[in-house]
C-alpha cells in the first residue's frame, strides 16, 4: 500500500483549488492567486513530510527543472548580496512571478504524489471537464441573453475562455477514450453512444465545443481542432492501430460539432474574425517587433520574471496606441523576462511532460492510461498553438491547468512504477 493512500483531505483540497481557479476572473488579481499559493504550498509542505522521493526519471527531472527554475527567478530577485545586484528592473513583480512558480511546482508535486490511483485520475479530470461544462454555460448565457458578441465566462478576455475550454475539451475527450474498454472489442453502435453510460459525457463537450465557437477566439478554435488531428495522428504513428470507437469520437467532435452545431452557434461569425486577421492584428504584428528588441537586449539573463508591462514603456513609442500589459505572444514574454538561461528549466519541463504523454500514448498499456495520455495531449498541443498569439500560460487558472495536463501522466508512469515494484 502506497504511504500516500490515506490523503483523502489533501486530495479533496487538492481538487478544489482547481475547481475554484477560474473563477475569479482565472485567478489573475493579486487577491485570488495568493489563496491558490497558500492551497498548494501548506498541500506540498504537508506531503513532504510523509511521502516518498519521486522515483521516476520524469518526475525527478521535472522537480529538478523546477527548482533550477526557482533558483534563477531568486537569482534575478536577489542577485548576489554585495557582490552583484538582482537583474529584475521590477523586484516586487518578479517575487509575485516566483511564488506564482512555486505554485505552480507545488501542484505539479502534489499531482504525482496524490493522484495514484484510475478513481483519482477520474475524479480529476471530471472536475475539469465540469469546470468547463459550468464555465461554457455561463458564457452561452452571457452571449444569448445579454447580446455580448463574444463569450467569456468568468475570463475577462475571451481568448483566456477558450484557452481554458480548449485543455478541458481534451480531457473529456480522454475521458470518453479512457472509459471505451468495452467498446473497442464490440460492435460500435450508435444507440449505445448516444445514450449509453457515455452519452452525458458526450454532451458535455458538445457544449463546451460550442462554447468556444461563441467565445469567437481565432487562435483557440484553430489551435484545438488543429491540436484533435495532430493527437490523433501521433496515435496512430505510435501505436499503429486506431479503434472504431476512436475514430467516431474523433469524427463526431470534428465534423458534427465544428460544422452542423457550429453554422447554428456562429461559426460563420468566426470565419470572418478569421478572414480579418491580417486587418485586425497590427496591434500584435507592432508588438513583436518591439518585442525582439527587448530580447536581444536582455538576451541571457532576461529583464526579470513578471517584468513585461515595466520594461516595455522605456521601448514604446507614439505608434503604440495602448498600455502593454503583456506580449500578446508566450514565448516571446518567458523570453523577454527570463532569458535564454532562464528558459532552459521550462524547456526541459514541457520536454519531459509531453515524452510521457506520447509514451503512454504509443505503449501498450492499458486502455485508460491511452485515454488521459490523449487528453492531455490534445490540451497540451492546443494550448502551444494558442501560443503563438495570447498569453493563456499568464493567467493563473490556465497555468495550473496547462502544469496539471503536463503532470498526469507522470503521476500515472509514477503510480505504475510502484505497482510494478509492490508485485515484483
Amino acid at each position: 500500500m502506497h504511504p500516500l493512500s490515506h490523503t483523502g483531505s489533501f486530495f479533496a483540497l487538492f481538487v478544489l483549488g482547481l475547481i475554484v481557479s477560474p473563477w475569479p476572473l482565472g485567478s489573475n488579481r493579486d487577491w485570488a492567486w495568493p489563496i491558490l499559493s497558500v492551497l498548494y504550498l501548506l498541500i506540498t509542505l504537508a506531503l513532504l513530510y510523509k511521502s516518498p522521493a519521486p522515483r521516476t526519471p520524469h518526475a525527478r527531472l521535472t522537480l529538478a527543472a523546477y527548482a533550477a527554475l526557482l533558483l534563477w527567478m531568486l537569482w534575478q530577485w536577489f542577485g548576489l548580496p554585495g557582490v552583484l545586484p538582482q537583474s529584475s528592473i521590477d523586484v516586487f513583480e518578479t517575487r509575485s512571478e516566483f511564488l506564482k512558480t512555486l505554485t505552480y511546482a507545488c501542484l505539479f508535486y502534489s499531482t504525482i504524489q496524490l493522484v495514484r490511483s484510475n478513481d483519482r485520475f477520474r475524479i480529476v479530470a471530471y472536475a475539469i471537464v465540469l469546470v468547463g461544462l459550468a464555465e461554457a454555460l455561463f458564457g452561452g448565457i452571457q452571449q444569448l441573453m445579454f447580446d455580448i458578441p463574444r463569450s467569456r465566462g468568468s475570463f475577462p478576455n475571451p481568448n483566456h475562455f477558450a484557452g481554458y475550454l480548449e485543455m478541458a475539451i481534451g480531457l473529456g475527450i480522454g475521458l470518453m477514450l479512457a472509459g471505451s474498454t468495452n467498446q473497442t472489442d464490440k460492435r460500435f453502435s450508435i444507440i449505445d453512444f448516444v445514450t449509453g453510460p457515455l452519452g452525458r459525457l458526450r454532451l458535455i463537450i458538445v457544449i463546451m465545443v460550442i462554447a468556444l465557437v461563441m467565445s469567437r477566439s481565432r487562435m483557440g478554435n484553430v489551435a484545438f481542432f488543429s491540436a484533435v488531428l495532430i493527437t490523433a495522428g501521433m496515435s496512430f504513428y505510435y501505436s499503429r492501430t486506431f479503434h472504431r470507437y476512436t475514430a467516431i469520437v474523433l469524427i463526431s467532435i470534428l465534423a458534427l460539432d465544428a460544422l452542423i452545431i457550429g453554422n447554428y452557434f456562429g461559426i460563420e461569425r468566426l470565419g470572418e474574425r478569421l478572414r480579418n486577421t491580417n486587418s485586425e492584428s497590427s496591434m500584435r504584428v507592432d508588438l513583436l517587433e518591439y518585442n525582439f528588441t527587448i530580447f536581444k537586449d536582455h538576451l541571457w539573463q532576461g529583464s526579470g520574471a513578471g517584468t513585461y508591462e515595466s520594461i516595455f514603456p522605456s521601448y514604446r513609442d507614439a505608434t503604440i496606441p495602448r498600455k502593454a500589459v503583456h506580449a500578446e505572444m508566450d514565448y516571446i514574454e518567458l523570453l523577454i523576462e527570463l532569458g535564454i538561461i532562464g528558459t532552459l528549466p521550462l524547456i526541459i519541463i514541457l520536454a519531459t511532460g509531453l515524452h510521457a504523454q506520447v509514451r503512454l500514448l504509443g505503449s501498450m498499456s492499458a486502455t485508460f492510461d491511452r485515454g488521459i495520455a490523449f487528453g492531455c495531449l490534445t490540451g497540451t498541443v492546443s494550448l502551444l498553438i494558442h501560443g503563438f498569439a495570447d498569453v493563456n500560460l499568464q493567467i493563473p487558472s490556465n497555468a495550473l491547468l496547462f502544469v496539471l495536463l503536463l503532470a498526469l501522466p507522470v503521476a500515472i508512469l509514477e503510480s505504475r512504477f510502484d505497482s510494478f515494484v509492490e508485485n515484483k
